[in-house]
């Protein structure tokens, strides 16, 4: 388990804490906090939280690995769990717990999340917050997490951009498979924003002493209709792969059509040769010509010659082109 603690200084930049004092002393002087623990052990985290936390329910709700709600909340506690989509392979959801109190914010995750550090290092170092609360605080760290949602609907733009390029191309090495992965990737999405949204609100509409939004619930609405924006956009996206896939599939029809063309051309040309060779090939003493010394050259020619009178006819109809 590794614990960063991070103070609000008076010039409203976050300040590391090297302190070892026990959390609970620390916190008495009031000061806003922000905790950050990465790969906590249940027990581990139970020690730690349970000094401070006055509902034992809550500390439960962050140790139980199965979740039926990713909110719960007390007078003087407010908890959620915050999606976000760390690897752009695999396309995983990871949820980031968030925990807020009066002057503390807590904040757990699995895996170090990127996003996370370089933000409390920009804030220890050049940025600074609106107003020294655990409200700007909290409102900083899921903006920065919010803004790397657009990085994943640009990088679906693009892999949709190239595919309907290929498609248009007519390029024969797309597979059905990469147009119902991106329905999938982009579903996912979907369903991470839906509980993005659900937290936003959840902050917005929470009421007790554990989180005041105060003069942050403008830039929270804010907030909200970014995260609305993004239905919007994996709407597009979907229409367009919805457009795609249905004209991958008339020109894999049309590929199919023009193979059963010139199967029924080829049919064609050989009925009319096959019943020559029919006729011929009957099993009679006395067949006229059969004894004709130029019978087979005659026979072969007229073959010949119906099955390029034949190929002239459909070439003449159009059906080659």
């Amino acid at each position: 388990m590794r614990i960063t603690s991070y103070i609000i200084g008076d010039d409203l930049h976050l300040e590391e804490e090297t302190s070892v004092t026990a959390l609970p002393e620390r916190i008495k002087d009031g000061r806003p906090r922000w905790i950050d623990i990465v790969s906590p052990a249940d027990d581990e985290l139970r020690s730690l939280l349970r000094p401070v936390v006055h509902d034992d329910t809550i500390i439960e709700d962050f140790i139980l690995k199965e979740r039926n709600l990713p909110v719960a909340h007390s007078e003087k506690e407010l908890y959620f769990e915050f999606p976000i989509i760390r690897d752009t392979v695999a396309f995983d959801h990871e949820y980031i717990s968030f925990l807020c109190m009066p002057s503390l914010l807590v904040t757990i995750h699995d895996h170090e999340i990127e996003v996370l550090n370089k933000l409390s290092q920009d804030l220890c170092k050049h940025l600074h917050l609106q107003r020294a609360t655990i409200a700007s605080l909290l409102f900083n760290l899921m903006a920065e997490l919010v803004e790397k949602n657009h990085y994943l609907y640009m990088d679906q733009r693009e892999k949709i951009t190239k595919l309907s390029n290929r498609v248009i191309k007519g390029q024969n090495s797309i597979d059905v498979k990469t147009i119902l992965h991106l329905k999938k990737n982009i579903g996912r999405i979907n369903i991470m924003i839906e509980d993005q949204l659900y937290c936003i609100n959840t902050i917005q509409i929470y009421e007790g002493v554990a989180f005041d939004i105060g003069k942050q619930r403008r830039n929270f609405n804010n907030l909200e209709d970014e995260v609305r924006n993004g239905f919007r956009f994996l709407s597009r996206y979907e229409n367009r792969l919805e457009d795609i896939h249905k004209h991958y599939e008339l020109m894999l029809q049309e590929r199919t059509n023009n193979r059963l063309k010139v199967l029924t051309i080829v049919a064609a040309i050989f009925l009319p040769l096959n019943l020559v060779a029919g006729i011929y090939g009957m099993n009679f003493e006395y067949i006229p010509t059969t004894q004709w010394e130029f019978g087979y050259h005659a026979a072969l020619g007229l073959m010949l010659l119906v099955g390029f009178s034949m190929v002239y006819y459909f070439y003449r109809r159009g059906w080659f082109k």
